[in-house]
Parts: structure tokens; C-alpha cells; sequence
């Protein structure tokens, strides 16, 4: 019986822990980079600013921003809407083809 508590409690544990929102920090914006506020409206994204995974980001025309998350730094490309972790994904995806397509 112990053995199964201890199973369970380890089990909680991670699935706590894998359903947590990351944490991206913004290292560098270069051009209109925005992010949606709770109320709705757009702000300017700065230096420093932690985004959480759900923040609906936008970046404009000739646009970037460098974030740092747990385990990469990831630049944000020009003309990318959508959550920081979707942007993130895409934008990494992206990055990988062009590799691929050099090799």
C-alpha cells in the first residue's frame, strides 16, 4: 500500500510539473513588437518583461524579439501572431528547416 501512495504522490508530482506554465524572458526587440494586456488592448513588449506561455504576442513588419525560455534562446521572426509558446514552437520549426535545408 505504501508503494502505491508513493507512486501516486510521485505521479501528482509530475503531472503538476508538466502542466505548469513556462516563463519566457525577453532578452531583445528590434522593431513594433506587442503583446495583449488582460484588458485587451496591445502594448509595446520591453526588455526585461517575462511573458508566460498563454500571452498572445504580435510582431510587425521587420520586426524580432529574443526570448529566453527554460531550455533555448529563440528569436521571434517578423509577421508572427499568437501565444509565446506557439510563436516559439513555429519560429523553431523554422529555424530547423533552413538548417536542414543548408545541410
Amino acid at each position: 500500500m505504501k508503494k502505491i501512495l508513493s507512486f501516486l504522490a510521485v505521479l501528482c508530482f509530475f503531472g503538476f510539473v508538466l502542466l505548469a506554465e513556462q516563463s519566457y524572458s525577453v532578452k531583445a526587440v528590434s522593431g513594433k513588437v506587442s503583446y495583449r494586456q488582460k484588458d485587451g488592448s496591445w502594448a509595446p513588449v520591453m526588455v526585461g518583461m517575462d511573458l508566460s506561455s498563454s500571452t498572445k504576442v504580435a510582431t510587425g513588419l521587420n520586426s524580432t524579439m529574443i526570448v529566453r525560455g527554460a531550455e533555448k534562446t529563440i528569436v521571434i521572426l517578423p509577421l508572427e501572431t499568437g501565444n509565446v509558446s506557439d510563436v516559439v514552437i513555429r519560429c523553431s520549426d523554422s529555424v530547423l528547416k533552413k538548417a536542414d535545408s543548408i545541410y
